[in-house]
């Protein structure tokens, strides 16, 4: 177990001295701590139930709703691909050291830990946005982390006993992921059944994600259960909760390390998986990975010199979509915009329609700060097309103008017939999403210009996201202003967009120069 251990210290050792070498990096890593210690002031410091004071029922109901879809989407990839805890490095030095199975799962458990991180900082993120419409306890916020670490801890685990269980034969991968999507589809008729009685999706939500059998369902139900104590104290459930995943994730862990274990076969499909993952992930594709490719598109690919740049997007993005344009990070937008507008304070029903642009806009930065269009300006034919460098950069993102287009169009129109929304107003919100996805879009082919690819991945989406945040505010804020003085929606999204616009063609002038030197963009 000591040379595990010196693994570990080694790891993190390189990876402080890796940091130092690089100030400008450092800078960077500096301003996401400081950015970090900020939420967490902001979570402890700020009052709860600023805005409005949500039901304890809507905010268990929302515990119960997260839960639930994390562990379905982890432990369901977990049964196909097999979940793990190892890296390929961790495949290729420790499964072949002379070391017990046992004392390589305990390292590897004890990697995963440092990895709860992320979660904790997921949950971070959101807890000032919680404690503004819930009045939590004062000891809320730890418990909101807690479930996190217990989430961050459990899924792995289970996710091995379910693999190591159905990889045996195919019958029972089948059988496992047909009982997971039985139960998530009795799930979902339950839910819909409940709308179509109650007509509203708060109630719904409070009612049956709270319902006892939901509550006391074993890991889901304890899991929110240990964050719903956030706003409802320390019930028994919480007790239950937390007594069951502590008995959970310390005999799973104590059986496994005193088990005959053989799951290096077992972990090594998950481990290539995750490996591959990461790699996405830091080539800015993560959103694209693990996406089915049509082999055959109905599209003919025309055009000439920068047009054909053009055609040739629009192709790559048909052969990964459900439906022309529509891809997995249009429903994702889509989806959680409609969502938001059901659970919306009934004080912001005078701006539906803004407010919806406003969270989709704030989704589709999440989905393009990871830069998926800069890989487009890599290909170096790009660089050989007799045109100028506006028209090849004008081309170059055209397809995802036009993509933006086809997402507001829908979410926008849906979202228009639900508020029974004025004809003008949703023409301007789509306008504005086109808009802010330019600003990201240009944005982003600009801190490549100026940064070039010398950075850390993460580092420079962080960067980024703040960047953008900070352009489009003013452009916010003016509106705030101009709705005050007319009380008209549409003079106010009149006046954002006409700012995005500005700000877009503005990043786009500066943004040309990046095909003057091949090294800024490889």
């Amino acid at each position: 177990m000591k040379a595990l251990m010196f693994i570990i210290r080694r790891t993190f050792k390189n990876l402080f001295k890796g940091v130092l070498k690089k100030p400008s990096l450092l800078i960077g890593y500096i301003f996401i701590i400081l950015f970090i210690a900020l939420m967490l002031v902001a979570s402890f410091a700020m009052p709860a139930g600023l805005i409005r004071s949500g039901s304890p029922e809507f905010f268990t109901g929302i515990m119960s709703l997260v839960f639930m879809f994390m562990y379905y989407t982890y432990i369901k990839l977990g049964i196909e691909k097999g979940s793990t805890y190892f890296r390929m490095a961790d495949v290729n030095f420790t499964f072949t050291a002379p070391i017990m199975p046992n004392k390589i799962l305990l390292y590897a458990f004890i990697k995963q830990i440092g990895g709860t991180i992320l979660f904790l900082f997921i949950a971070t993120c959101q807890i000032p946005n919680l404690k503004n419409n819930f009045a939590m306890q004062s000891y809320g916020v730890w418990m909101i982390l807690l479930s996190a670490v217990m989430f961050a801890l459990s899924y792995p685990l289970i996710s091995m006993i379910f693999y190591s269980w159905a990889s045996k034969s195919s019958e029972r991968k089948k059988l496992l992921k047909r009982l997971f999507d039985v139960l998530a589809l009795a799930v979902v008729i339950v839910f819909i059944t409940s709308i179509a009685k109650t007509r509203s999706f708060v109630d719904s939500l409070s009612s049956v994600f709270t319902h006892p059998v939901i509550r006391y369902f074993p890991v889901i139900g304890w899991t929110s259960s240990i964050a719903s104590a956030a706003m409802n104290g320390f019930t028994l459930e919480f007790w239950i909760g937390l007594s069951g995943m502590g008995l959970l994730i310390i005999g799973t862990s104590i059986a496994l390390y005193r088990m005959n274990l053989d799951y290096y076969e077992d972990v090594l499909e998950g481990a290539e998986y995750f490996e591959a993952a990461i790699k996405a992930k830091r080539e800015g594709n993560n959103l694209r990975f693990n996406l089915k490719v049509k082999n055959k598109v109905k599209q003919n690919l025309s055009g000439t010199g920068a047009v054909s740049i053009f055609f040739r997007y629009l192709l790559e993005l048909r052969k990964t979509a459900f439906f022309l344009f529509l891809d997995r990070s249009s429903v994702m937008v889509i989806i959680a915009a409609i969502i938001f507008k059901f659970i919306m304070p009934d004080e912001a029903n005078v701006l539906t329609l803004a407010t919806i642009l406003f969270f989709a806009a704030y989704m589709l930065l999440l989905t393009q700060m990871q830069g998926g269009i800069g890989k487009e300006l890599e290909k170096h034919y790009i660089f050989l097309i007799p045109a100028s460098y506006a028209q090849k950069l004008f081309f170059a993102t055209l397809g995802e103008h036009v993509k933006n287009l086809f997402d507001g169009f829908i979410l926008f129109v849906l979202s228009g017939i639900l508020v029974k929304a004025k004809v003008e107003t949703v023409i301007s919100c789509i306008i504005a999403y086109v808009l802010f996805g330019a600003v990201y879009t240009y944005g982003d082919i600009l801190a490549r210009r100026i940064f070039g690819r010398i950075h850390s991945k993460n580092v420079m989406i962080f960067v980024k996201a703040i960047a953008n945040l900070l352009m489009v505010a003013p452009g916010i804020i003016g509106g705030v202003f101009v709705l005050t003085f007319t009380e008209s929606e549409f003079l106010m999204l009149c006046f954002i967009g006409a700012w995005s616009f500005v700000l877009a063609v503005t990043l786009f002038v500066f943004s040309t120069g990046i095909f003057k030197n091949l090294e800024t963009v490889n």
